[in-house]
């Protein structure tokens, strides 16, 4: 299994961390770049969105754990342009829901898949298992599927339903 990280922060980071612990190729980024923790447990640090693709083999899954708000537009518009037709993006940040239906078709006519996935189970449930809440088309959910079980804790994984549920649920989970 390989994945992207774009945002290696504390939740990214965390994911990264557990995923590598797994045996699962990881490429990241991350504006102030990758912490030596990260680098000495094998991430392949990729010096910019242009880098998953060769640091990646096609069909790529390429998860953004960034703030929710304008930067998400941003980061998923100038990633998409380094993708290739048939890659997915996953936002695992606490995007709304609704904003998660546009760039999902936004990202559609592109040929990119978006998957919007709420993650719960703060810095620990990133670096242990985490709860994940899904929300894309089917074929999309199922590539990526592995992966979130993998990262999961046992029951904590839900395809809550088309784009935009994965963050609504979310948002319900939060209130």
């Amino acid at each position: 299994m390989q994945i992207g990280m774009v945002g290696l922060g504390r939740m990214g980071g965390g994911l990264a961390m557990q995923a590598l612990g797994k045996k699962m190729v990881v490429a990241g980024f991350e504006l102030r770049g990758a912490s030596d923790e990260l680098r000495q447990a094998g991430l392949k640090e990729v010096s910019s969105l242009a880098g998953f693709r060769a640091a990646l083999k096609p069909s790529r899954a390429v998860f953004v754990y960034v703030p929710a708000g304008p930067i998400v537009d941003k980061v998923l518009d100038d990633l998409a342009k380094e993708l290739e037709s048939g890659d997915i993006i996953v936002d695992g940040g606490n995007s709304y829901w609704g904003d998660s239906i546009r760039r999902h078709r936004q990202l559609k006519e592109r040929g990119i898949q978006l998957v919007d996935l709420g993650t719960s189970g703060g810095v620990e449930g990133a670096r242990h298992g985490a709860c994940f809440m899904v929300g894309g088309e089917k074929p999309a959910v199922a590539r990526i599927e592995p992966i979130l079980l993998a990262l999961a804790v046992e029951g904590g994984y839900v395809h809550a339903g088309p784009p935009g549920a994965g963050h609504f649920t979310k948002l319900v989970h939060n209130g």
